[in-house]
């Protein structure tokens, strides 16, 4: 049995992905019916497309991470969906999408050019291909998906901030806090992947306070984008 901290622990965990996921797809709603249908901007669709993507692809994490994945129980009890790497690896897939999906949108909206969407968005669609289809030992598979997510970590908002640079006006604050929501949204999905060496390492092997902070600083930073947006609509 789970010790009664173990148990309120991972509710809170649990409870806050949920908030995200739910997050997720409030954003998406939001972007595609009530931006999107009145403005037909492509940047609205992206960004629609971008957090349905990240919604789907945390439902499977949701699985694999509480009901697939021993290592976020207490010691000794089996996941109920028993060890399986689909869950995990189908989540990673979809995710991945999405950023291929707000690479390309992002590139365009610099360069202006077919070039640009596409080669903003490969590097993406090749780690999603990866983390989804090749067999990957848990430490590998946690440094690719954290090294190249802290990367996106600073390219993503390094877009925004530039766009940022280029305008001004509310425009130039809706850039600016779009990137810094980028930001802490990537720090928190990096945390989140490389939540058990962290552990290990800072936590005494105790996922609970990686295990909360990346949630966290995901709903921080989806609350942040959501007011970038806003405010780009009103220039």
């Amino acid at each position: 049995m789970m010790q009664t901290v173990d148990m309120i622990i991972r509710e809170v965990h649990a409870g806050l992905w949920f908030l995200v996921v739910g997050y997720y797809f409030f954003i998406f709603i939001f972007l595609l019916f009530f931006r999107w249908r009145t403005t037909r901007n492509p940047f609205q669709f992206a960004m629609a497309m971008f957090f349905l993507f990240l919604a789907i692809g945390r439902c499977f994490y949701f699985v694999g991470d509480f009901y697939a994945d021993s290592r976020s129980l207490a010691e000794g009890l089996t996941p109920f969906l028993g060890e399986s790497a689909f869950w995990l690896m189908a989540g990673s897939f979809i995710q991945w999408m999405a950023l291929a999906t707000l690479s390309a949108t992002a590139g365009f909206m610099i360069f202006g050019k077919r070039w640009a969407e596409i080669a903003f968005a490969v590097p993406a669609i090749i780690i999603g291909v990866i983390l989804g289809f090749v067999p990957l030992d848990t430490t590998t598979r946690g440094l690719l998906s954290g090294g190249a997510g802290a990367v996106y970590a600073l390219f993503i908002p390094l877009l925004f901030w530039y766009l940022a640079w280029q305008s001004g006006g509310m425009l130039r604050r809706s850039n600016l806090l779009l990137g810094f929501g980028f930001f802490i949204l990537f720090a928190g999905r990096v945390i989140h992947a490389i939540r058990y060496p962290m552990a290990d390492v800072l936590f005494n092997s105790s996922i609970a306070i990686p295990g909360v902070i990346a949630p966290g600083l995901i709903v921080i930073g989806l609350i942040l984008i959501a007011t970038g947006n806003e405010w780009g609509q009103t220039t």
